[in-house]
């Protein structure tokens, strides 16, 4: 797939470089700071703390082991292909990319910088952005793991919600999806999906029938260590939209059954925790029929068959590379 650049050249990449900023947390809030982002407001706003320069190839070019052309060729980026620039300071005239997590270096002019973020040859929307970037500031930090292991978990389950469209929702947070015998059916914060019925849920499109409550409540214990499962959950709550202490925050504070356990997954890191699972068993280890397609826009562009499913894993990891802490 081709991407269309500008015509503006790498060593101007400094000038494109835009500092952001993060959520501030409500020093009042219950929930420690630095544990959940609970300021609903400029959560859901898209301020993001990081930002990342992604650029095309004018020609296949080599990228190197080092920054200059002694260094041996560690892969050959193909015409128009996209990579992500780690480090916006060259030296020697190369710059340090991301091909599809291999890290390198090329020289600044055989590239072109393109505006927005783009995957497998299409540029996200700004509310895809937005999100791509909250998973990478604020997601990535939280999993367990190595640096490298967690940005393939928040890739592989970005992707996914990419393609399932949940990214193009101005707040995934509260997002609860249950499929019905007449078909799909957009569910309200306290609703339940009836039992054996598929159930998604969150920013991170996670089924909730596929979990049992202890692995869920395990789970969420383990990432959070610090604070308790009421916390959690109204964080969740907060994030979704629901202050303190109104009615809906408390009956989800203080729900049971399938009810929590759907509030503890739309926590952002246990959800894309236990999602990345699912994601690696059915759509990265096997091809089960839903994982691909061209059944719907999102589908089309980001998953519409295997090969193409994995190349956009790869291009939203080394952009996420480029953002995460």
């Amino acid at each position: 797939m081709k991407v269309a650049g500008s015509r503006s050249l790498l060593p101007l990449l400094l000038a494109t470089v835009l500092a952001g900023c993060g959520p501030e947390l409500d020093e009042s809030s219950q929930v420690p700071a630095g544990e959940v982002e609970t300021d609903t407001a400029a959560v859901i706003s898209g301020a993001v703390r990081g930002s990342t320069v992604q650029v095309t190839a004018t020609d296949g070019v080599n990228l190197r082991s080092g920054p200059g052309t002694t260094y041996g060729v560690v892969v050959t980026v193909p015409y128009l292909k996209t990579a992500t620039v780690l480090n916006a300071t060259p030296s020697n005239g190369f710059y340090q990319v991301d091909y599809q997590g291999t890290v390198g270096w090329a020289h600044g002019d055989y590239w072109n910088v393109v505006a927005g973020l783009w995957v497998n040859g299409y540029q996200l929307s700004a509310t895809q952005e937005k999100w791509v970037r909250w998973i990478a500031t604020y997601t990535v930090p939280k999993l367990k793991g190595t640096r490298d292991a967690r940005l393939t978990v928040a890739s592989r389950v970005a992707w996914w919600s990419l393609k399932e469209g949940v990214l193009d929702l101005a707040n995934p947070f509260p997002y609860s999806n249950c499929n019905t015998t007449s078909g799909d059916v957009r569910y309200g914060p306290l609703d339940v999906c009836v039992a054996g019925r598929a159930w998604q849920v969150g920013i991170s499109g996670v089924q909730v029938p596929n979990f049992s409550m202890a692995t869920v409540q395990n789970t969420s214990a383990s990432i959070h260590s610090t604070i308790t499962e009421a916390q959690v959950l109204g964080a969740s709550a907060n994030q979704a939209g629901y202050a303190t202490g109104t009615s809906t925050y408390n009956s989800i504070v203080n729900a049971s059954g399938d009810l929590r356990k759907s509030w503890l997954l739309r926590n952002h890191a246990v959800g894309i925790t236990l999602q990345e699972t699912t994601v690696t068993y059915e759509c990265v280890t096997n091809s089960y029929g839903w994982c691909y397609g061209t059944g719907w826009s999102t589908s089309a562009r980001y998953a519409p068959n295997r090969t193409e499913s994995f190349e956009s894993m790869r291009e939203l990891k080394a952009i996420m590379d480029g953002l995460a802490p």
